[in-house]
């Protein structure tokens, strides 16, 4: 990610987040989003580690895929950690131009991508590029716009 930190703590127990660069220049950023991802990113709660609303700790649970008439489309969905969150979040990206997952190798005792720990949108020349960071890997999808609700 440009702004947003996400570094694995060296005893490997932890993460060490920072998004704090990336809400400095939000500001500025977000006119240049789609309606949706902008609406996403600047959710005060979004980045707040004690809102029930943070993207910190979901979990993806479903992942589905769509080709209608040459235009695709992505869902996530994204499930509650029983400890912090009262619904999980659900992100919708319309005309999908590229998806690229990255996940390490399992030892087949935590789920394989793991708990969502931040993620950062960005303007890109086709809408936006939205990069989600795990504790086991990433994913980077780019669209025309994203559409995210809790539910």
């Amino acid at each position: 990610m440009k702004h947003v930190h996400v570094e694995a703590l060296r005893d490997q127990y932890g993460f060490h987040l920072d998004p704090q660069s990336y809400l400095q220049v939000l500001p500025q950023l977000s006119g240049d989003l789609p309606p949706g991802a902008s609406a996403f990113a600047t959710d005060p709660d979004h980045y707040d580690f004690r809102s029930s609303r943070c993207v910190k700790d979901l979990k993806l649970s479903q992942a589905n895929l769509t080709d209608d008439q040459g235009q695709i489309s992505l869902e996530f969905i994204l499930a509650a950690n029983e400890w912090k969150h009262s619904s999980g979040l659900r992100i919708r990206y319309s005309d999908v131009q590229s998806f690229h997952v990255d996940a390490e190798e399992t030892d087949g005792m935590l789920p394989r991508l793991g708990a969502l720990q931040l993620d950062e949108a960005l303007p890109h020349p086709s809408g936006v590029s939205h990069e989600i960071a795990f504790t086991c890997g990433s994913i980077l999808v780019v669209a025309a716009d994203l559409f995210a609700a809790w539910e």
